[in-house]
């Protein structure tokens, strides 16, 4: 059992996770606290909301009168965005059973419901609010909705996040139907059985946060390598007003690196000569839906030149949310054997984007 996170490092967690992170405006303090404990928290409950995209995100927020909310504290949309929507007690879990609540604290959880399974109402049903963190992910769970593999990636990822912070395995994560035995979810045609479901969990756990499936780790350990790789944390706080079709370097104006790296260029370098693998975190304002903005690690030479021709670029796309910010998280990783940047560039772009806020969290490993 731990402590709950903060807002601060929920936000944080999610980020360092590889989450596409949107705050939806008051979630900070939008909790039902006064109604009963908050913690201690033992687990993570995945929930489908039993609707469409529309209005998904308010409604988990407000609830209604019958079930007021938040009804999770996050909303996972189809998109693969996890949108923060309570900070505190959720109405989500209500009644379970109490063998699974026990199961999931001592980390035994074993994939397979009690027989004697309890739910809402039940002799013996526990509260599972004071307890569990809960994901809200859109599907109208008729067993015809399919669920992207964004969406899925997504849960996986936010569900990890949890884990990481609290020092969790991936059996304290589960659905809802494993909590109460007249629940359905999470269900459909492309979401992965429980069983599954914690696999894959297991599989982002083995790595460093903001690994991406399908990638090459960099080598942990080696004669010709750190045990423990360096750390470099940047921030921009500077507005910077993107340019349609122009690449702009990030200079990371406040700086944290674990060792002397070295960056007489105004925070423009972040290093040289490595592998890395790390987390871009972007706040973008004016970024409408028929927009894209680009962002991407570049090995740059002493003369300013990029090396080859189409660095990997990440694609974010705009959403219909006015002037609202959104936030977006972003997996690098690589090699470079000259300098390290990192640019960014709006494409399609009809109006201005700004980079309100940005950081890197980067792991580096010097090259043999």
């Amino acid at each position: 059992m731990s402590t709950p996170m903060t807002a601060d490092q929920y936000v944080a967690a999610l980020r360092a996770e590889g989450c596409t992170v949107v705050e939806y405006p008051g979630w900070r303090t939008h909790n039902r606290n006064h109604k009963g404990a908050w913690g201690p928290v033992n687990g993570v409950i995945n929930h489908h909301t039993g609707g469409g995209s529309s209005g998904a995100v308010q409604y988990i927020f407000d609830g209604d009168d019958e079930l007021p909310g938040p009804l999770a504290q996050g909303c996972i949309t189809k998109d693969g965005v996890v949108h923060l929507v309570g900070n505190g007690r959720a109405n989500h879990a209500g009644g379970g059973d109490p063998n699974v609540l026990a199961a999931v604290r001592d980390e035994r959880y074993n994939d397979v419901p009690p027989a004697t399974h309890q739910h809402q109402g039940s002799a013996g049903a526990v509260d599972g609010n004071p307890h569990f963190y809960g994901y809200e992910c859109v599907n109208y769970g008729n067993g015809k909705d399919p669920w992207p593999e964004a969406q899925v990636e997504a849960m996986v990822r936010a569900n990890a996040a949890v884990c990481r912070f609290h020092q969790w395995s991936e059996k304290s994560c589960i659905g809802h139907k494993e909590w109460s035995d007249y629940k359905p979810d999470p269900a459909g045609p492309g979401m992965p059985s429980m069983p599954a479901f914690r696999a894959r969990i297991k599989e982002r756990l083995a790595h460093s946060a903001g690994w991406n499936p399908g990638a090459t780790a960099p080598p942990q350990t080696g004669t010709d390598m750190p045990e423990k790789p360096n750390r470099f944390v940047g921030r921009r706080q500077e507005n910077l007003t993107l340019v349609d079709g122009v690449a702009q370097t990030i200079y990371w104006t406040e700086e944290y690196p674990d060792d002397a790296n070295g960056h007489a260029d105004g925070g423009k370098t972040v290093a040289s000569n490595v592998t890395y693998s790390g987390v871009v975190t972007l706040v973008l304002t004016g970024l409408k839906r028929e927009e894209v903005v680009h962002v991407y690690a570049a090995e740059e030479y002493s003369d300013g030149t990029l090396a080859g021709d189409s660095p990997v670029k990440r694609e974010i796309q705009g959403r219909d949310l006015g002037q609202m910010p959104i936030s977006v998280s972003v997996p690098v990783n690589g090699t470079v054997a000259n300098r390290l940047v990192f640019k960014v560039v709006s494409r399609q772009g009809t109006g201005s984007v700004t980079v309100e806020d940005a950081w890197l969290e980067l792991h580096t490993w010097p090259m043999s």
